[in-house]
Formats: structure tokens, sequence, C-alpha cells
């Protein structure tokens, strides 16, 4: 009696410890769901507000002087986009990241739908595929064949070829493309070495769980900076030719980018999960914002104003460093 009595003790303690550790598990991939949610997923809300046409920097117009030769001309325009850029990437970066301040219930909602989203995939599916995604030859050679659609050859041939066709062929509509690619890819960089560094998630290979998150520890698995490349270009192709064929095609290779990732046991699902969220939304909230600039630039040009705007003027010399502001 005395041992059934242990015995029956023993399975008692085992249960109410599973209980515990099952309890804490649980606990913890809600917070983490919750935070992931609260801080990443805010960008697949449509940016309303204003403040984002804004830029942090001048703007600046290169004007070259009549007797300037070709050479120079070149360097001052090149110099001129160079700056515009920069200066765009910057500005759509800090109005993404501010944007919570602006929410509306729609944001909220959306923030607690991919919250719940990221909840779920943590903690009842990521170790599951992973079982499953390890035991399988064939869909490891998948991923080394996919990877480099949203590497660096894959994003430069694609940049590359929209700028060389809006070059040589006189679209405008091309080399667009081209400048939006570059700029919401600097964009989500950003974004995502700052995710992988502050939530500090450990890789799949090295066969810790899915809750093994360990902030600032060099630990980069969420989110997946291949995953958000790729949705980051499919976003903006899509913003820009919105055929349902182009959709179809790009969406499926982008996530087929993020299969990939997790059959070389280099991220989670909900890794890839959260990156497609990411690319998505700094995709097409960059597209947003430029669009936004460029409609009231037009209007601002076709404005009768007696009083002429303010300018502002770079020159270089070995001598000194001038930046001018003509009223």
């Amino acid at each position: 009696m005395m041992v059934d009595d242990w015995g029956l003790r023993g399975d008692r303690t085992n249960r109410e410890r599973f209980l515990v550790t099952s309890s804490s598990a649980l606990g913890r991939a809600l917070r983490v769901g919750a935070a992931l949610g609260l801080v990443l997923t805010f960008l697949v809300c449509e940016p309303m507000s204003a403040f984002g046409q804004d830029l942090l920097l001048p703007e600046w117009e290169y004007e070259p002087a009549p007797e300037s030769g070709r050479l120079k001309r070149g360097a001052g325009k090149t110099a001129e986009v160079s700056w515009s850029l920069l200066n765009d990437t910057l500005s759509d970066t800090w109005s993404i990241t501010k944007s919570p301040l602006h929410w509306r219930l729609k944001g909220w909602l959306a923030a607690a739908a991919i919250a719940g989203v990221t909840t779920g995939l943590i903690y009842g599916v990521d170790q599951r595929v992973r079982d499953a995604a390890q035991g399988n030859a064939g869909f490891n050679d998948f991923g080394e064949g996919i990877r480099w659609v949203a590497t660096g050859p894959g994003l430069a041939a694609l940049t590359g070829g929209f700028a060389l066709t809006g070059f040589f062929f006189d679209r405008p509509k091309e080399m667009e493309t081209a400048r939006l690619l570059i700029e919401a890819s600097a964009s989500g960089f950003l974004f995502t070495a700052a995710g992988k560094y502050t939530i500090g998630r450990s890789r799949p290979r090295t066969n810790d769980s899915p809750f093994a998150f360990s902030p600032f520890s060099g630990s980069v698995s969420m989110p997946s900076g291949e995953t958000t490349s790729a949705f980051i270009m499919a976003g903006v192709i899509t913003s820009q030719y919105p055929h349902w064929a182009v959709q179809l095609s790009a969406y499926s290779l982008a996530a087929a980018v993020g299969a990939g990732r997790i059959a070389l046991d280099a991220h989670w699902t909900s890794d890839v999960f959260i990156s497609a969220a990411l690319g998505i939304a700094v995709s097409k909230a960059v597209v947003y914002f430029n669009r936004k600039r460029a409609e009231r630039r037009r209007l601002k040009g076709s404005k009768q104003n007696s009083t002429p705007d303010r300018r502002h003027f770079f020159q270089i010399s070995p001598r000194a460093f001038r930046w001018t502001i003509v009223y």
C-alpha cells in the first residue's frame, strides 16, 4: 500500500510538474507572440497619416552652371539622385517606425490578429513543421536551390533589369520601380537587423526549443532576412504592376523562399510568417509614401505662388564646404 501511495504521489507530482511547465511555456509564447505582433506587425496597417510625406533632410536639386561639362553634369545628377534616395529612405523608415502613434481601431485589430497567429505558430506549429521538414532530403535541396532569389544577386538582377529597361527605353515607371526596390530593401534591412538582435531567437539548427529567446545574445533567427527581402520585392512589384498574374507569381515565389528557409533549418515557421508581414508592410508603406510625395510635389508645382520656394544648394571646393539656402 505504501508503494502504491508513493506511486500515486509520484504520478501526481509528475502531472503537476507537467502542468506547470506547460503553462509556463504557454505564458512565454503568449508574451512573445504579443510583443512581436505589436512591435513588428503594426507595419501592415495602411499608413494614412500625412506626416509620412515629410522628409527628414532638406531637398536638394542640382542645377549645373552653363559652362559645366558633360562629365560634371552627370556627376552632379548622380549626386542629386543619391541624396534624394538616401533622404527618402531615412524619412520613410522613420515614418514607419513612429506610425503606431497614429493607429486607429483598424490598426490595433490588425496587430492583435497577427499577434494571435504568431503565438499559435510558436506554441503549436514550429516544432512539428521543423520535425517534418528535416525528414525530407528533397525539401532540403529545394531550399538550397531557391534561396538565391532573395539574396544580393537576386535583388541586383531584378533592380538592374528594371533600371536598364527604364534607361534604354525611356520608361519612367521601370526607373521608379528600380528606385522603390532599392529604398524598400534598404528600409527592410534596417528593420530586420533591429529585430534580429533585439529579439534574439535561437535558430532551429541549434536544437533549442521554439521558446528560446535571449535578446541581444547574437541569436538571429527572427525575423528571416531573406524572406523579408523576397516579400519586399514582391510587394513593390505588385504595387507597380497590380495584375492578378503578377501578384500570383510574385507572392508564390516569395513564399517559396520562405519555405526554403524552413527546409534549410535556418528559421522557424513563425519566423517566416512575421518576415512575410514585415516585407509586405515595408514595401507597401514605401510605395505609399513615395506616391504621396510625388502628388504633393505635382500640386505644389501647379500653384502660382508669387513667393519663390526656399531652395538648398551645396558647393564643395578644395578649401570649403558650403551649404547655401536661397529664398
